[in-house]
């Protein structure tokens, strides 16, 4: 498995628009990409980190040449548009060495 970690910088005003796209986003990412999901989470100083898990490198690394449906594409621009892309970076890819995790199936709404 592999880990790859971001911290999003969200332009002021746009926190719910942001908040609103980034799980489609992810789940477009999940059914077309071949990701395995993600999570966000607001750090205590308000930065926003993403924790997403793919089977592999190579899938992850793949991924970018792979275009989603026109729908989640809409929703990734959206997202894109909340951002502040020149702040926003990946602060770590990692393969997973131990897993402990529970998991359950990615609900598809």
């Amino acid at each position: 498995m592999y880990i790859v970690m971001f911290e999003f910088v969200v332009k002021p005003g746009k926190t719910e628009a942001f908040l609103a796209a980034w799980p489609k986003v992810t789940q477009g990412i999940y059914l077309f990409k071949g990701s395995l999901g993600s999570r966000l989470h607001k750090s205590d100083e308000g930065k926003w980190i993403a924790y997403a898990q793919w089977p592999s490198k190579q899938v992850y690394e793949q991924a970018a040449s792979i275009t989603m449906s026109k729908d989640y594409e809409a929703q990734r621009a959206a997202m894109h548009d909340a951002l502040n892309l020149e702040g926003t970076k990946t602060l770590y890819q990692m393969d997973v060495k131990v897993d402990y995790l529970q998991r359950r199936p990615f609900a598809v709404a």
